[in-house]
């Protein structure tokens, strides 16, 4: 082995879903929408203007920014928009599990939460799910450094009530607790409602289930403007321009056609 090779990284990643080549073949793992993107979608990708591609996009997404903060009646710098919600997820884990304390999760849940502590050095602890593959909320009342829980629970899709996030949240007050709500949209309760009473939430959405995006990676994260600014700063740290202007230019639409998202699901 050359001496350089040594300095590699070595980390199991994770596996992303791949996309078939075969015609007429039906992918489930990725949970892909077989709705079409709302209407406004297509209309923006018909309107674009190919030559703004030679211009560098907003650094903070403005236009999904606004459409978001119009739609959620959150404030705008509370707001924060990645690419895809593994890029929110990521930078989450970077900016605000910095303890020397575990970070905690559930061991049945989306398999990428364990591949970021590795990577980033969060040191983490996983809690089994009982027989029945549901969380137990007194078990996440423990010394750590963070909490991450899925809900609904990806792949199990078994959602918890608010009172059960709550719960979690409330008593966790000196850790950041990361509710990732991938699949919210599909008949969960979101914990929305909870922002304003605890400044230590952040809620993780994405484009890619319910308004039928993945192909154009857009996620976004709600929380009180301290968590927002540090994921900010870290995203600033190594790629400023994280939403190209094609998405930026085409996401408001998915967001404000709240009609067209509820026929849907």
């Amino acid at each position: 082995m050359n001496s350089w090779e040594n300095n590699l990284i070595k980390i199991d990643p994770y596996v992303p879903g791949e996309q078939p080549s075969v015609p007429g073949q039906i992918k489930l793992n990725t949970n892909e929408n077989p709705y079409p993107p709302a209407p406004g979608v297509e209309r923006a990708l018909k309107e674009f203007n190919a030559d703004d591609l030679r211009l560098y996009p907003a650094i903070s997404a403005e236009p999904i920014v606004e459409a978001l903060s119009k739609v959620y009646g959150i404030e705008e710098d509370r707001i924060f928009v990645g690419v895809g919600s593994d890029d929110v997820l990521a930078t989450a884990f970077r900016a605000l599990f910095n303890s020397d304390k575990p970070v905690i999760f559930p061991d049945i849940t989306y398999s990428f939460y364990d591949v970021w502590a590795k990577l980033f050095g969060v040191p983490f602890r996983q809690i089994p799910l009982d027989e029945d593959f549901r969380m137990h909320r007194e078990d996440y009342v423990c010394e750590n450094g963070g909490v991450v829980i899925c809900n609904p629970n990806a792949p199990t899709s078994i959602a918890e009530p608010l009172e059960f996030v709550e719960y979690i949240v409330k008593n966790n007050r000196d850790s950041v607790v990361v509710v990732d709500e991938a699949y919210v949209d599909f008949g969960a309760e979101t914990a929305f409602p909870l922002l304003e009473k605890y400044e230590n939430l952040l809620i993780v959405q994405t484009f890619s289930k319910s308004r039928s995006l993945a192909g154009l990676r857009v996620g976004y994260a709600f929380g009180s403007r301290r968590l927002i600014r540090a994921l900010n700063d870290v995203k600033n740290s190594y790629n400023s321009y994280t939403i190209n202007r094609l998405s930026a230019a085409v996401g408001p639409f998915a967001v404000l056609d709240t009609g067209y998202l509820k026929e849907c699901c």
